[in-house]
């Protein structure tokens, strides 16, 4: 006689966690596990960015990111190769794959009271994998920038708190563009490693906004303390920074090709009580809100509003370290 072993419902989410985080993390030394590296024998160039891309995957039915589908696989590198285009003149790319969270269930995790950014530990574990690798492979202790949207701005964000303590992992550390998340100060308390850009030259600082309309619906990717700072004047405070200090909003067609470059495009102001960067585009582009995140919710955006300006930036912390 079979003896059947019902399991609550309610447990299964834990115990598929629980599996998942048996399974060690993919092979970043095989080249099929990285969605952006330099060509092999391609001259290194003065800096280099470690990049996690944003969520790409939107499934009920599998919980994480996998990449055998050579359509996502295409399609993740075209939207790598849009977000680091702001670098590519200067800096030596390394962007990996990893096994981030579906976006319905990240939704989820990120819309709890605190968020709850641990849903995202795989990805997160992955990444850190992937940046010990190219730490210990690649780098040839050139100096490194960070940069992640959305959930892999959460990624580094998690693999920066376990990790970033050591001086030994930082000694060449510029910054960190964690853009298109809320960190509140709860988020770093407790990890004197963890410091917050306060100007445009200082280094092994955390950069971070969330781009909003002035009316706009609330968002998990702002709130009250939230911390920012104004990629236009690069202050923390609510001083306005005009159109004419932004030095080039891109927007991309669907092959990922260039479709527009618009200096001027927008300013912006760092409205503290929000804890968003209010935006408000004077300049065409191809841009959109979708209503799916929010009315005014300029997330998609958060990079492409401020493009040429992050990429100066970078140049100008590097040479400042």
């Amino acid at each position: 006689m079979k003896t059947i072993i019902r399991i609550p419902l309610l447990l299964l989410p834990f115990l598929w966690a629980a599996a998942v985080a048996q399974t060690p993390p993919p092979d970043y030394a095989d080249p099929a596990n990285w969605v952006l590296q330099p060509a092999p024998g391609e001259a290194p160039k003065p800096i280099d960015v470690f990049y996690v891309y944003p969520t790409v995957v939107a499934d009920r039915d599998h919980p994480l990111m996998s990449w055998t589908n050579e359509t996502l696989r295409a399609k993740t590198v075209r939207i790598a190769r849009q977000q680091t285009g702001m670098f590519s003149d200067f800096a030596n790319v390394y962007a990996p794959f990893a096994r981030q969270l579906e976006f319905y269930r990240a939704m989820e995790a990120l819309r709890k009271i605190p968020p709850d950014y641990e849903a995202m530990r795989t990805g997160a574990d992955d990444v850190r994998a992937a940046f010990r690798h190219y730490l210990e492979q690649d780098n040839h202790g050139r100096p490194f920038v960070l940069l992640g949207h959305s959930q892999g701005a959460m990624d580094l964000f998690l693999a920066m708190k376990d990790d970033f303590g050591d001086a030994t992992v930082t000694s060449n550390f510029v910054a960190a563009y964690l853009i298109g998340m809320a960190i509140r100060p709860e988020d770093i308390a407790g990890f004197p490693h963890l410091r917050m850009a306060n100007g445009e030259t200082d280094t092994g600082v955390i950069v971070t906004y969330n781009s909003e309309a002035l009316l706009a619906a609330p968002s998990p990717f702002s709130g009250p303390q939230t911390y920012g700072i104004n990629p236009l004047n690069w202050r923390t405070d609510g001083e306005p920074a005009s159109a004419s200090m932004n030095l080039g909003a891109v927007f991309f067609d669907e092959n990922g090709s260039v479709a527009s470059e618009v200096p001027s495009f927008c300013g912006a102001t760092l409205d503290a009580e929000r804890g968003a960067l209010l935006v408000e585009p004077t300049g065409l582009g191809p841009y959109d809100a979708p209503a799916l995140l929010g009315e005014g919710v300029y997330h998609m955006n958060d990079l492409y509003f401020f493009y040429r300006n992050l990429g100066r930036n970078a140049q100008i912390r590097a040479a400042s370290k």
